[in-house]
């Protein structure tokens, strides 16, 4: 297929607004999407955290610590090493992550813009870049820091080498290359690079031509791939699993598991909020498969809609949440562009004087879905997120063992397993109590209950779906051991029902350490007489109180525990801004 290289002429206004916008289609368009770029910078200091940007965050500093084990989804340890010593505050690291995310997606534009440019005339593909960067999914999510923003960036170079420049031989050795680094930073890469072998065939003139391009590509990936994981493994922790159990195990799960269309319900969010956008790609696609089956065309004409065919994979993954469709959507630019250049051509060739008013409609589409979708966005959403940790800080101000759900304190050492979805399904299918163990081991004073689960399991009244629940005894051990301190902030300790007069009460402890007592009359414990206010070391495992019960019950809270703030405290729905 020979690249578009002529603008399609627009025709003669039929108002003075629509006429205006069609004569200038191509800047109109670059404005545009320079706004939607532009937004991406702006907006990284104001959406929610996920998540997973605090887990991928805290990859980065388990690596300085030395404590990174997993080979996979963790060689952006390596590229964000210098982040914790540039910029201090978990907020303010993954704001200032996330900037250079935005700058990764400013190159991942530029690239499908030249990627569609094979395709497409300069306007076409200039609307189908603009209505990928108004999706909703891209501008809430396309710059976040995760594995999906650096995937884009290196599927569509390799992308832009093997089809635009340079080309040939050499273009895709280097996307053998890039490719190598797209599977160490995430696996979920592999639905673009299994379309290498289709795309060699399209290109090739021969099959001399396409074994040539096969090899290049495969001996350059597998020497890159080979290279580079040898030097990301040297520097981590030796692993918990051997690499061929983890990758069985995360293909099992991922695939089909859960049945067909196991996010079905992202997938829907995704159509109701950009409608226009699935209309035209549907369009698009139709047009493309015209195309592809014209005689003479060749096998180039069937590479439009081999490139989108990745945007099939929420069918059978279980991972397409809300953020994935960012990474999977970049081909549908084509063949919404596609629709562009036929409309364009036949508003052309027609020379009606609805024509220009047609194509200003088509125009504005993307424009005011990002506009909306921008304004839905906008307000600053980080406040709470940044509260709760400050309120960490100011209560432990040096890193101590802690439990979390999400890994949202990175600079403190964690405990616990990662509660995603995927982590809780595993615990609960394990069916054994991990808590008491972990607590006995990595003896953590601090408990921070970002996630449902964690949530539920502490806070009476609170309920999460089944599935998302914590062990009957796991809630028990939590709520007999740490205490509420400040919002979801809790802290190692005891409150304790007194014995009758004259009795002994023997209670546990989990994590050893310094308490402080709160009481409103002297107890003895072990065997010494205590005030208010006084501080007990005890060791983990069994001790003895008396006192009088009329004095009410007594309370034992982590001495080293500051106060927490006096700002208004915190909880999940607001740090997360969402509900289970």
């Amino acid at each position: 297929m020979s690249e578009a290289t002529s603008r399609l002429t627009a025709p003669q206004p039929a108002g003075a607004v629509s006429g205006w916008i069609a004569a200038r289609a191509d800047i109109l368009l670059t404005l545009a999407i320079a706004a939607a770029l532009a937004l991406k910078f702006i907006l990284a200091f104001r959406l929610n955290i996920n998540w997973d940007e605090f887990f991928y965050l805290s990859f980065v500093q388990d690596y300085l610590r030395g404590t990174v084990s997993d080979r996979f989804q963790t060689f952006h340890v390596h590229l964000f090493a210098w982040l914790p010593a540039a910029v201090p505050g978990e907020i303010g690291q993954i704001i200032a992550a996330r900037l250079v995310m935005a700058g990764c997606a400013t190159v991942s534009a530029l690239l499908l813009y030249g990627i569609a440019r094979r395709f497409l005339s300069r306007e076409a593909a200039l609307f189908g870049l603009l209505a990928y960067l108004s999706n909703s999914a891209v501008i809430e999510h396309g710059a976040s820091f995760r594995t999906d923003t650096l995937a884009t960036l290196l599927v569509l170079l390799a992308l832009f080498l093997t089809l635009r420049r340079p080309g040939g031989l050499r273009g895709i050795a280097l996307a053998g290359l890039v490719f190598a680094l797209a599977v160490l930073i995430t696996i979920k890469t592999a639905f673009y690079g299994v379309l290498m072998a289709p795309l060699v065939w399209c290109l090739g003139r021969s099959f001399r031509d396409r074994a040539a391009l096969a090899l290049t590509f495969a001996v350059c990936f597998g020497l890159a791939f080979a290279a580079l994981y040898g030097l990301h493994v040297a520097g981590l922790a030796p692993p918990d699993t051997d690499t061929g159990s983890y990758l069985q195990g995360t293909a099992a799960k991922v695939f089909l598991e859960d049945g067909l269309m196991p996010r079905w319900a992202e997938l829907v969010t995704n159509l109701a909020k950009n409608l226009p956008f699935w209309l035209l790609m549907v369009y698009g696609t139709a047009q493309a498969w015209r195309q592809a089956r014209q005689k003479g065309r060749g096998w180039e004409a069937w590479l439009p809609l081999l490139l989108a065919l990745p945007i099939l994979t929420p069918i059978f993954y279980r991972n397409a949440f809300a953020y994935y469709y960012a990474f999977i959507l970049p081909p549908a630019a084509i063949l919404i562009g596609l629709v562009y250049d036929r409309l364009a051509r036949q508003d052309a060739e027609a020379k009606e004087p609805r024509a220009a008013l047609r194509l200003a409609v088509l125009i504005g589409l993307p424009v005011g879905f990002l506009l909306f979708h921008a304004a839905a966005n906008w307000r600053e959403d980080i406040d709470a997120q940044r509260r709760t940790l400050d309120a960490v800080h100011a209560v432990f101000p040096q890193p101590v063992p802690y439990i979390d759900g999400y890994a949202v304190v990175s600079s403190f050492p964690r405990s616990g397993f990662f509660m995603s979805s995927w982590g809780v399904d595993k615990y609960r299918a394990a069916g054994t109590p991990v808590y008491p163990a972990l607590v006995a081991q990595m003896q953590p004073p601090l408990l921070l209950a970002d996630s449902p689960s964690l949530y539920a399991a502490l806070f009476p009244g609170v309920e999460v779906k089944p599935q998302r629940q914590l062990l009957p005894a796991d809630v028990a051990f939590l709520r007999e051991n740490y205490l509420p301190h400040w919002g979801m902030i809790f802290v190692a300790g005891k409150t304790l029902e007194l014995p009758p007069a004259g009795e002994e009460r023997r209670f546990e402890i989990a994590v050893a350490g310094e308490y402080r007592l709160e009481t409103r009359a002297a107890v003895t414990i072990d065997g010494e007489t205590r005030e208010n206010g006084d501080i007990v070391t005890l060791a983990a495992g069994s001790h003895d109180v008396m006192g009088d019960p009329a004095a009410g019950p007594v309370t034992l809270r982590w001495a080293q525990a500051r106060p927490g703030p006096d700002a208004k405290p915190t909880d999940i729905w607001t740090f997360f801004d969402v509900g289970d």
